[in-house]
């Protein structure tokens, strides 16, 4: 009992920016103790840098566009992936119009809160509908919103680039207009299912067997589900691996994943899977070193899930992460070889932000706005500033295929497709300094498709 009360004052203390006695923290995972799987010992191969010949062919001075975002900026949720999101948003646009613009067109960021509530969602999106102009794009930032709007920005014909990638919201219809920044959650899931396959001889537990029992523990909501859809199912028991029913924990910071966890340790569970983020994972970690079975799971995460925000919550207790996995589909700070993630890290030390908040949220929406920048280029191109419309849009995505964001990243609309299909999986481990940081276990490969039918 003596310690589990200490790993609940972690959670729940942390959570409220408050220090907790540091937990004892043994054996942990450091960056020179874990032999990488052999795709981890070859050079990192970082996303399709952005094509040169991306040019404007006429000049558009005098003209604006308002880039169109909707985002939580109150709520639980607004300092994990509202804000940062916003901030990135604005300091790219800031310095793509301080370089002339896209062929001249500055380019304006309106931002409107929703909270992440459905029902908000909608209603900004109506408005933002409504504008003269019609927007040619919106941002959207969680599933929510996607599954709710997937079928009226078809019907409207404005392009939702959206980081939130419920499968349905992207695939039904097959012509849709919403288009991912990351793989769909259950591509994600099977990446991750058959990461663990090929290396259950080196990863899994000590006196674990052969057999592959995994528990998904995932938000109370549609991106908590989002990975164990029929297909991404399927695709386990074609490698033999058995899933269990997903157990559901509450978007709340002083949620208790104690029953929730037990249920999928004591039906066998030897690998759990994290369909959820910031204080969610949290909550799982410290459970799960309270009930002393940290060490007997093998650990893994959406995407999502694998964030600085993670560290910030459990503070000088980091140390307890480590070793845990994620799939991981862009690049990160660490990965200054890149010349998008250099501007990145130079924008965002001239702005004074602290350390705190080097997430994964500010260098996607910040890489995500030089993508948008190239298919504005095309599609000026291709119809002028005055025939500018969510259609010709949608066109020019669909002409470059692959849209690089700044080499970070990369959107992906070849043929049928409507998200990126590659990822590393990265593991959580402890840095010669003591701290905690992301590590490449595996490099970029293709993902197991697991796309839906249309409904």
């Amino acid at each position: 009992m003596k310690r589990y009360t200490s790993v609940t004052c972690i959670l729940l203390i942390a959570l409220a920016m408050a220090a907790c006695v540091p937990v004892p923290i043994s054996e942990a995972p450091t960056a020179t103790e874990e032999e990488p799987t052999p795709a981890a010992q070859e050079e990192a191969k970082a996303p399709a840098e952005a094509p040169t010949d991306i040019s404007c062919e006429n000049s558009y001075q005098g003209e604006s566009l308002t880039v169109y975002q909707q985002a939580a900026l109150t709520g639980p949720l607004a300092t994990v992936t509202g804000t940062g999101f916003v901030n990135a948003a604005q300091d790219a646009l800031d310095q793509i119009n301080a370089d002339g613009g896209v062929c001249g067109v500055m380019l304006n960021l309106r931002v409107e809160d929703t909270q992440y509530v459905v029902e908000q969602e909608v209603r900004v999106y109506e408005q933002y509908r409504e504008e003269t102009p019609k927007p040619l794009f919106i941002i959207t930032t969680n599933s929510a919103a996607t599954i709710a709007l997937k079928d009226r920005v078809v019907e409207d014909e404005i392009v939702n680039i959206a980081p939130g990638v419920h499968a349905h919201s992207l695939y039904d219809p097959a012509d849709g207009y919403t288009v991912g920044m990351v793989p769909i959650y259950s591509d994600q899931f099977a990446a991750f299912l058959q990461f663990v396959h090929d290396n259950w001889a080196d990863i899994k537990p000590e006196g674990a067997g052969d057999a592959i029992t995994v528990g998904v523990i995932g938000w109370a909501n549609a991106f908590g589900a989002g990975a164990t859809t029929p297909e991404a199912l399927a695709f386990a028991a074609s490698l033999g691996v058995t899933v269990l029913p997903l157990e559901e924990q509450a978007v709340d910071p002083s949620a208790d994943v104690t029953g929730q966890l037990q249920n999928l340790l004591v039906n066998g569970a030897n690998v759990v899977y994290m369909q959820s983020l910031s204080f969610g994972v949290a909550q799982v970690v410290g459970t799960l070193h309270a009930l002393g079975f940290y060490d007997q799971v093998v650990l893994g995460s959406v995407n999502w899930g694998m964030n600085r925000d993670v560290l910030n919550i459990l503070g000088q207790n980091a140390p307890l992460a480590a070793g845990y996995y994620g799939v991981f589909p862009y690049l990160w700070w660490t990965d200054t070889h890149a010349p998008g993630v250099l501007r990145a890290l130079e924008t965002f030390d001239s702005k004074g932000y602290p350390e705190s908040e080097k997430a994964f949220t500010y260098l996607l929406m910040y890489s995500t706005m030089f993508g948008i920048a190239d298919v504005l280029t095309v599609a000026m191109n291709n119809a002028g500033f005055d025939g500018l419309n969510g259609a010709e849009f949608m066109r020019a995505m669909q002409e470059m295929g692959t849209i690089s964001a700044a080499g970070v990243f990369e959107m992906n609309v070849e043929g049928s497709n409507r998200a990126p299909n590659l990822a590393q999986i990265r593991q959580a481990q402890v840095m010669p300094d003591g701290s905690v940081d992301f590590v490449v276990v595996q490099d970029f490969v293709a993902l197991p498709d697991t796309r839906p039918e249309p409904e």
